[in-house]
């Protein structure tokens, strides 16, 4: 069998969600990283996830992928970056799969 690609997400705010097969890392941006020197993401959180929880944000990040027409070429704010292994692709800022992702990422880490 062969490994699970990483998944990473960022948000339109730059916060970075870095996805294994078991476990899901929230990487917040910190105001010295921010455009506007003031903008926390909050706390930095690991959670364990499962396997069926990583096949189901494997699945929405294949599905985010695969519509092209919520994409955009270039990251602007608001926008969300999704990432599957080497592939990439940058998600419009209103875009329904983006707030499915945010939503489900949000929910595995109890926010």
């Amino acid at each position: 069998m062969s490994p699970q690609p990483e998944l990473t997400y960022a948000d339109g705010s730059a916060n970075r969600y870095v996805i294994s097969s078991t476990q899901l890392n929230y990487i917040p941006v910190k105001p010295e990283e921010s455009s506007t020197g003031m903008y926390s993401g909050g706390e930095p959180a690991t959670v364990t996830i499962n396997a069926q929880q990583y096949a189901a944000l494997k699945a929405l990040f294949e599905k985010a992928l695969a519509q092209t027409n919520q994409q955009i070429t270039d990251r602007i704010k608001t926008s969300g970056l999704v990432a599957v292994g080497d592939k990439q692709v940058i998600l419009k800022p209103v875009s329904a799969i983006k707030a499915e992702i945010e939503n489900k990422l949000k929910e595995l880490l109890g926010r």
